[in-house]
């Protein structure tokens, strides 16, 4: 599959997400989960386990040339009105394993 294709794959689940959470008037967020491989881009790696609004998700794979060669998905977080998490174990963990891969990556330099 081309980055056209995943791109456009990307964008219309974000779209379904946000229009199925404000419809049954549910807060959410989207959480960045970078693929931490030896090719992730390190402004990719920094926003893994990070909460964006769709607008931010949207804008940010707009700039520049995010979306080219992209491996992250974005996946659905129910948040409270406050915009933390419901389930925040998942978000350290993705927060914990960015860390490690930068952790890992300053020692190989």
């Amino acid at each position: 599959m081309t980055d056209s294709g995943i791109h456009a794959m990307r964008l219309s689940k974000l779209a379904v997400d946000e229009a199925d959470c404000q419809r049954l008037q549910i807060p959410h967020r989207f959480m960045q989960m970078s693929a931490l491989s030896p090719s992730t881009r390190d402004s990719h790696a920094t926003r893994s386990g990070e909460l964006f609004t769709a607008d931010e998700v949207r804008a940010w794979l707009a700039k520049d040339d995010n979306s080219v060669g992209c491996k992250c998905s974005f996946v659905l977080v129910l948040v409270d009105d406050s915009g933390n998490p419901l389930s925040p174990a998942l978000v350290h963990k993705l927060i914990s394993a960015r860390e490690q891969f930068f952790a890992r990556r300053n020692e190989s330099s």
